[in-house]
């Protein structure tokens, strides 16, 4: 089993300050990103796992507390990696979760974005694209089924929209970007180890999610600032002052020219 985690969606985060080192409540965020990330592996065990990688999936991807994970996992931290949120899958898994998600930039939900914040929409195939459509397809390409999506209940109608019949646990329900009605910790863990025991129990009946080529990213940027500096990228295709276009045929290019043009983007802030 293959679990990819990530902080914004974990049950009770509804503020960028504690997803940021440096604060207390950053300090309580990462108990509460590992006993999620715990919560999974334990149900991947009860449901027959004999190995599992869990890979940090957060920003400076050093949030997990190592000390406190499930010993019988392994896990995956830093940066930089070559598959971001996805490092470390490839086509020796059966099975793959993505912990603590939230909803795409530009739809409603706690913490809304799609990899950075230069980003207003991101489309994959012409298919509206958050992390979670991205990371199900980075997976898919390996051949590997994303089986258990866990975050806020938009994030949840994203999962269940592109894969159709993936556990979903919802821990939080959105009121705005930066409030929502939270499960308590000890719910939420409670049901995302049962989905997890379900999602590997089930394991043999999902496909991946995958595309057709040629693999097209569309990103449009909060302004044109960042479009003129990923405009230097060879092979992009401007399409009106914000949004810039890549593909490629093969799906591992297509997706490091979606990273690349997000890290020229950032290297305007």
């Amino acid at each position: 089993v293959y679990i990819s985690v990530d902080l914004e969606g974990i049950g009770g985060i509804v503020h960028w300050e504690q997803c940021s080192p440096g604060t207390n409540q950053y300090d309580d965020a990462r108990t509460l990103m590992t006993t999620e990330a715990n919560a999974a592996i334990q149900g991947a065990f009860d449901g027959g796992a004999t190995e599992v990688l869990v890979n940090d999936a957060h920003a400076s991807m050093r949030n997990i507390l190592p000390h406190e994970l499930d010993s019988r996992a392994r896990l995956i931290r830093g940066t930089i990696k070559p598959q971001s949120m996805m490092e470390g899958i490839n086509e020796s898994f059966d099975v793959a979760f993505l912990i603590g998600c939230h909803a795409g930039a530009g739809s409603s939900g706690v913490l809304s974005h799609t990899y950075d914040g230069t980003v207003a929409s991101v489309s994959l195939n012409s298919l509206a694209a958050g992390e979670i459509t991205i990371n199900s397809a980075l997976a898919g390409y390996y051949g590997v089924p994303v089986a258990l999506v866990s975050g806020d209940s938009a994030a949840c109608r994203e999962a269940l929209a592109v894969l159709g019949g993936v556990e979903a646990v919802a821990v939080k329900e959105p009121i705005s970007r930066y409030s929502a009605n939270c499960m308590n910790p000890a719910a939420a863990r409670e049901k995302i180890q049962a989905a997890a025991k379900a999602a590997v129990s089930r394991a043999s009946e999902l496909e991946p999610f995958t595309l057709e080529p040629p693999i097209r990213f569309e990103l449009t940027f909060g302004h044109v600032g960042y479009a003129d500096r990923v405009a230097f990228m060879p092979g992009t295709e401007r399409l009106d002052p914000v949004t810039m276009a890549y593909q490629s045929e093969d799906f591992i290019t297509a997706y490091r020219g979606f990273l690349t043009m997000l890290v020229l983007a950032e290297s305007v802030k």
